[in-house]
């Protein structure tokens, strides 16, 4: 009984937010503390980013919405940084046994001019669910592009989920694991304490959102971070930690009415 109830919860949830709520594509807890908008900031948002790195990186993330565990999202990924052409590898999946949500995804990028680089990435999504008598997934396409006009500004620009091809069972409807959307958005190294990002982004499920957010780093290895995202206004907040090469990162995103989402992650670069 409990788990039919948690079923009709999660179905209801993922019918309710699926225009503005990616359950796959959860940035990295630092991306999510300063408003989450990723487009300058992560890989998994444009993959372009990938020819900006300088060392191989290997993370994981958890992120609990609304402290249900059933609607937690798990993610891990290793990005390959070279001169020639760096590569990401990402794995997430969002809920549990009886509803479960999954993304493979595989990304290229490469540095075509001094300020500029482009990024291409393929994903494959899966949807298992007790209420289909098959499983149903998607195939689609991400293009990315990011340009440094002057040393401390970065912005971005990427398309995502272009084209989406639906595999599997074709009778289910899953077009809220792969929507289309645009995201273009900056990010501006003040000086070397502050950072200050934002980002505007459209879905074809709901209209233009945006988000801003910052990053103050009073010590060398400690950071303090804060955001705020619209449709709906959900603030952020985080700190990460630097021990050696580990980075540690603790994030939280509030609703004013389902409440407080909470995540940690970590990563390792070499």
């Amino acid at each position: 009984m409990r788990q039919n109830v948690i079923l009709l919860l999660v179905g209801w949830f993922v019918s309710l937010s699926a225009a503005a709520i990616d359950n796959l594509r959860i940035p990295d807890l630092r991306t999510l503390s300063i408003g989450g908008g990723g487009v300058t900031e992560t890989p998994l948002y444009n993959p372009a980013l990938l020819a900006t790195l300088t060392r191989h990186k290997l993370y994981a993330n958890y992120y609990n919405r609304y402290s249900v565990s059933e609607l937690a999202t798990v993610s891990a990924g290793f990005y390959i940084a070279n001169n020639w052409l760096p590569a990401g590898l990402e794995i997430t999946s969002f809920g549990y046994d009886q509803y479960r949500e999954s993304l493979f995804r595989l990304s290229l990028g490469k540095q075509v001019a001094e300020q500029w680089t482009v990024g291409v990435a393929v994903q494959f999504m899966l949807l298992q669910s007790e209420l289909f008598e098959q499983n149903s997934g998607r195939i689609s396409a991400d293009l990315g592009i990011t340009w440094r006009p002057v040393e401390n500004v970065l912005t971005g620009l990427s398309i995502l989920h272009v084209p989406s091809v639906k595999v599997g069972d074709k009778t289910v409807d899953n077009k809220h694991i792969a929507s289309y959307s645009v995201q273009a958005g900056f990010n501006w190294q003040v000086m070397n304490m502050v950072l200050i990002t934002g980002t505007a982004d459209y879905c074809e499920e709901e209209a233009v959102a945006g988000s801003f957010g910052a990053e103050y780093m009073p010590l060398e290895k400690f950071s303090i971070r804060a955001g705020l995202r619209s449709s709906p206004l959900r603030p952020s907040f985080g700190v990460g930690y630097q021990l050696a090469d580990i980075h540690f990162d603790v994030g939280m995103l509030y609703h004013a009415v389902l409440g407080v989402s909470m995540g940690f992650g970590i990563s390792f670069s070499f």
